[in-house]
């Protein structure tokens, strides 16, 4: 299981109706992500793809996928230092796989809740 649900039930006093609303806009800002990622790359806008990375790290975090986290730190510095435009496409195609994986545990963990 990539989804670690522990800091979201601390923060939120796990209360779930709190944690499903969380829950639900992260998988909705995974699918806006994604989008964006690939079209800011197709411009090499690395500022603002670096931003994106940054946002979308602190947003993983608080939902407890680590995985995630840990691939927009790397993307976030890459893309702003702008040198390894290959090694960026490469984060943000691990972060498109990632997110099919994290969205199928997340809507699990909403059934649950």
């Amino acid at each position: 299981m990539t989804v670690n649900l522990a800091y979201l039930q601390q923060m939120t006093g796990n209360n779930h109706d709190i944690m499903k609303e969380m829950i639900q806009m992260f998988l909705a800002q995974l699918d806006e992500t994604s989008i964006e990622m690939d079209i800011l790359f197709s411009a090499c806008n690395w500022p603002e793809l670096s931003r994106l990375a940054h946002k979308m790290k602190s947003s993983s975090l608080v939902v407890g996928v680590e995985m995630v986290t840990g691939n927009m730190i790397e993307l976030e510095l890459l893309a702003k230092e702008a040198t390894q435009p290959e090694k960026c496409k490469e984060y943000i195609d691990r972060f498109n796989e990632l997110s099919v994986q994290v969205k199928a545990e997340l809507k699990e963990c909403l059934l649950t809740l």
